[in-house]
């Protein structure tokens, strides 16, 4: 019984492996600093260091009781005029917010305009 249990592992980690590498063929570093409850403090700090302040707020509807929240706070002045970002996750649901930082995070403008109105077809769904 062992025996079978070790090749049937062993064949599931020979079919997995291959597809992991071909998905996630890079590991980029990303360095994050999370704490309980609100993003106040996070705020506060990239306000006293960097002179950041939130510019974007995103509400991402989630199957939970409560929204989660994308913030990303911007000081275009950092970096001798080429801006500096951060981008935080608000998740009320864990009762949590993350910063997610490198070093010189920049918010960059495509230039895209926006196109006339369009909504899904059903609540929440594409039609794909």
């Amino acid at each position: 019984m062992k025996t079978k249990a070790l090749v049937l592992a062993a064949a599931f980690a020979a079919f997995f492996t291959p597809t992991a590498n071909a998905f996630f063929p890079q590991i980029v570093p990303l360095r994050a600093l999370c704490v309980s409850g609100s993003p106040e403090p996070l705020l506060m700090k990239l306000l006293e260091k960097y002179n950041e302040v939130p510019k974007y707020t995103m509400r991402l509807t989630v199957d939970s009781p409560k929204p989660v929240f994308m913030i990303i706070t911007e000081n275009k002045n950092n970096g001798g005029g080429s801006g500096t970002s951060t981008v935080l996750m608000v998740n009320p649901n864990l009762d949590l917010s993350c910063v997610f930082y490198t070093a010189k995070d920049t918010l960059k403008d495509t230039g895209a305009k926006s196109l006339p109105e369009k909504m899904p077809l059903e609540d929440g769904k594409l039609d794909v």
